[in-house]
Order: C-alpha cells, then sequence, then structure tokens
C-alpha cells in the first residue's frame, strides 16, 4: 500500500503573504504541527504501508528536515518527487506514474495537501474491501 500526498509547489498565490513568503504552505503550522504532518500522521495508521510520496514542484531542500524527522517518527519511507514544472493539480500523478506503482501497491491513496480533515483512511479502505471494490 502506498499513500500519495500532492502538495504543489510555489505560484502567485497571494491569499496566505506575508506567511508564504518565508514558509512553503504545507509546512504552516495548523494545531501546533505543520499542515502536511497531519496528513502523514494519518497515512502511517494504514496497514502495510510501503512509502509516501510527496509530489509537488518545491525545491526539495525546503521539505528535507521535515521528510528526515518525519520519517524516523514513524518509521515510514517519505520520499519527494519534484515535477520538472507545474502540470495542474494531478499532473504529477501522470508524471510520476511508474514510482507510484512500482512495487505493485494493493491500494494507493492520494491526498492534497490543501485539504485538511479527520482523514478516515482507515474506513475508507475497510468500506471499499466490504463492497469488494477499489475506487
Amino acid at each position: 500500500m502506498k499513500a500519495v500526498i500532492l502538495i504543489g509547489g510555489p505560484s502567485k498565490g497571494t491569499r496566505f503573504r506575508p506567511l508564504s513568503l518565508d514558509l512553503p504552505k504545507p509546512l504552516f503550522p495548523i494545531a501546533e504541527r505543520e499542515m502536511l504532518h497531519h496528513h502523514v500522521e494519518a497515512c502511517v495508521k494504514l496497514p502495510q504501508l510501503e512509502e509516501i510520496l510527496l509530489i509537488g514542484f518545491y525545491e526539495e531542500s525546503l521539505f528535507s528536515n521535515f521528510i528526515e524527522q518525519t520519517s524516523k517518527k514513524f518509521n515510514v519511507i517519505i520520499r519527494y518527487l519534484k515535477e520538472s514544472k507545474p502540470s495542474g493539480t494531478a499532473g504529477g500523478l501522470n508524471s510520476f506514474k511508474s514510482e507510484v506503482l512500482s512495487g505493485s501497491p494493493n491500494a494507493i491513496f492520494v491526498l492534497h495537501v490543501d485539504i485538511c480533515s479527520a482523514f478516515p483512511l482507515l474506513e475508507m479502505l475497510d468500506f471499499h474491501k466490504r463492497h469488494g471494490k477499489m475506487a
């Protein structure tokens, strides 16, 4: 099982200025944790999670500390896949299709960093298993 978190990248985004001038939006603090941390925390509860892929077009160095610390904290592989150019909301999924599908995962969760919720991923997985379908 894998999880993919679409994190986007720097753009004209003016809604969060001046906060976004010094800090990428996925690292904004929400409830005393980086916004992205909440997504990772939900994903690591999934059984047999092999890895978490972050797809975006920020400079990788902006996330290296977060990835290193969070990988250790949750004992999970987290990799950043940098798009060469912005390719739309899910363009990175297509660009990195082989990376996402490598290892033939039995399920893939795709989350968008801009959406925060209770992340009922286990319940979603259970629902799909009970109904004999994966979506």
